[in-house]
């Protein structure tokens, strides 16, 4: 009896304790249902966040803005797996969570990471001002200020693409497939996977840096997503964006509109040679990061392009390559041989061959005991620093022409898989590149011999 008394007498005094515990809990789950806060809430927000940056998760924002761009290249009249292709390949440029994304910033809030926030971009390899955006536009103050609202507009970044396009921003030679594809055959593409790596051709990064397999697979995810396959080309469409029919197509890989017209008022102060290469004058639509194969090199710039075997230089065969710095596959070895043929005094030619590619111009001018300059003519020899080039030794190749805005075409060797060894083209060869002032303004220096008496030999001439 003893013992039950101290029973009852035990529960007793627990008795309060057990219902301090329930008021407590009852407490604390009303709080809960009146907030509307599950008790895993840290849980929840994390997961919420993430499913929000997820392109693939249908009703996200990166999922509602890569629709947006898929859509909206849809509307232009291209297939459902050209759509595709661009949406899988800029997924791992800019990506779709932050429209705005400046380059160099990789977080999810748009007040440390956006443009629209002010957030300045970071620079590159060869490059000082960063880009942005989803197709991350560089230099970023090509299509807005940082600060603009404009970075929030993915259909303003759809149609400033299709209008560079538009105006000749595309360069088949680029096309990752080897298939030189225009813009106009790339949009009637049925394969998402092909699509992408053709987007090469307009976005023309650097391959050292693209991960082809990884942009099919998400060019692949956004075409199933986005059922791809009930969208075929629209002739229509695309002809009312962009100006053409498929009836209107050619051979031209390089998909342009703009009209080309010509002013040959001034002159160059190389002179020599034949043909309006040496003529500094003409206009053209072209823009950045345009690089041909000497055999893809558009119509409209023959005219204006330096033809090397008219100096006497083999293409694919060492003739005529008379001042090797290396092996005859480097950016060296193709200005020495070019500057040696293209150059005389008195029926002589001078050869230089010391020094790495950012050098070569320095050289030459302390040869005739000379400065470089920062103004290009045409045939002089120029040199790009390690910055600007994106390597560690810099590059070299020579001006072929000057355009009337001050643009440049050069020739040159050892450019991206478009010549020379390292890309693996093959030696004894050379390619041609369009650059803006922009992009030579720094890091870009020149020289030519005329001052020292030098002219450019007569036979010197275009390539038509």
């Amino acid at each position: 009896m003893k013992k039950r008394r101290l029973g009852c007498l035990f529960s007793i005094l627990l008795l309060p304790f057990f219902i301090t515990i329930v008021v407590i809990i009852a407490l604390f789950a009303g709080s809960d249902e009146s907030c509307d806060v599950s008790g895993s809430t840290s849980g929840a927000t994390v997961s919420t966040v993430v499913s929000d940056t997820d392109w693939t998760h249908e009703g996200s924002t990166a999922y509602n803005n890569a629709k947006l761009v898929f859509d909206s290249w849809v509307s232009k009249g291209l297939s459902g797996a050209s759509a595709s292709g661009i949406v899988g390949w800029v997924n791992s440029e800019g990506g779709f969570a932050l429209v705005d994304r400046a380059e160099g910033h990789y977080g999810t809030d748009e007040l440390t990471n956006g443009l629209s926030a002010g957030v300045i971009p970071s620079g590159g390899s060869g490059y000082s001002v960063g880009g942005g955006g989803i197709y991350q536009f560089t230099p970023y103050t090509k299509f807005a200020e940082a600060g603009d609202s404009k970075w929030l507009d993915v259909d303003a970044q759809n149609t400033f693409v299709a209008q560079a396009i538009l105006s000749g921003d595309w360069n088949a030679s680029m096309d990752l497939t080897g298939g030189n594809h225009s813009f106009q055959q790339m949009a009637q593409i049925t394969d998402p996977q092909q699509a992408t790596l053709v987007w090469q051709a307009y976005e023309r990064g650097n391959t050292a840096y693209i991960d082809q397999s990884q942009k099919q697979a998400d060019a692949q995810t956004a075409y199933d997503m986005f059922n791809g396959a009930s969208y075929s080309y629209d002739d229509s469409k695309f002809s009312q964006a962009f100006g053409t029919s498929s009836s209107d197509s050619s051979s031209d890989s390089n998909y342009k509109v703009s009209a080309i017209s010509t002013n040959n008022c001034s002159s160059s102060s190389s002179g020599g040679g034949t043909g309006a290469w040496s003529t500094d004058g003409g206009t053209v639509s072209y823009s950045a990061y345009n690089a041909w194969k000497r055999d893809d090199l558009p119509d409209d710039l023959k005219q204006y392009a330096l033809d090397p075997e008219s100096v006497g230089l083999g293409f694919k065969d060492s003739t005529g390559w008379n001042a090797i710095a290396y092996s005859g596959g480097q950016c060296t070895d193709f200005s020495a041989s070019l500057m040696y043929a293209l150059w005389e005094k008195d029926g002589e030619h001078v050869s230089m061959t010391l020094g790495n590619g950012q050098d070569i111009a320095k050289n030459w001018a302390s040869r005739f005991l000379d400065k470089v300059s920062t103004t290009p003519t045409a045939g002089a020899v120029f040199s790009q620093t390690p910055a600007s080039a994106g390597n560690e030794v810099g590059h070299t190749g020579v001006v072929s022409h000057v355009f009337a805005n001050g643009d440049i075409l050069v020739v040159e060797q050892n450019y991206a898989d478009l010549s020379g060894e390292n890309g693996g083209f093959g030696k004894y060869t050379w390619s041609y590149r369009y650059v803006p002032t922009s992009q030579y303004a720094s890091g870009w220096t020149f020289y030519d011999p005329s001052n020292a008496g030098y002219s450019i030999v007569s036979n010197a001439s275009s390539v038509e």
